[in-house]
């Protein structure tokens, strides 16, 4: 499999209830990345990457597209169409690749540190549910 490839203008929250909250972009993000709270750059939000414990700390998924300095929306839980196809009953983690990219389970390597992500529960929603184990895949 590969990284999804997501519609930027489809990211949207999902049905239900949703956490949301603004916070200020540390790079270009765009919608449907999941980014981190960098805390070495005054608290900006990046894309994150699994090849790092401190850029694996998925804060949420990017609502927004944004630029260094400026407001940035992400959803923190809850559904969340990622403006991909998925496939039902799969989860998907974040990626070691390319930072702000999201994966299979299946493609994770050896020294990655696996950030679940969350389950798709249809071909377009994602249960978001991040969790942070902070462990190097063995």
């Amino acid at each position: 499999m590969a990284a999804l490839s997501q519609t930027a203008a489809s990211v949207v929250p999902g049905s239900g209830t949703v956490r949301k909250e603004t916070v200020v972009a540390g790079g270009t993000i765009t919608a449907g990345m999941p980014v981190y709270k960098d805390l070495t750059d005054s608290n900006k939000y990046k894309a994150a990457r699994a090849n790092a414990a401190a850029t694996a700390v998925v804060a949420g998924i990017a609502l927004t597209g944004s630029s260094n300095g400026q407001p940035l929306v992400i959803q923190t839980a809850g559904n969340i169409n990622l403006g991909a196809t998925l496939a039902v009953g799969e989860s998907y983690y974040l990626s070691d690749a390319v930072a702000g990219q999201i994966i299979p389970v299946a493609d994770l390597g050896v020294g990655d540190y696996p950030t679940p992500l969350g389950v798709a529960t249809s071909t377009s929603i994602l249960a978001l549910d991040i969790d942070i184990p902070g462990v190097a895949k063995a």
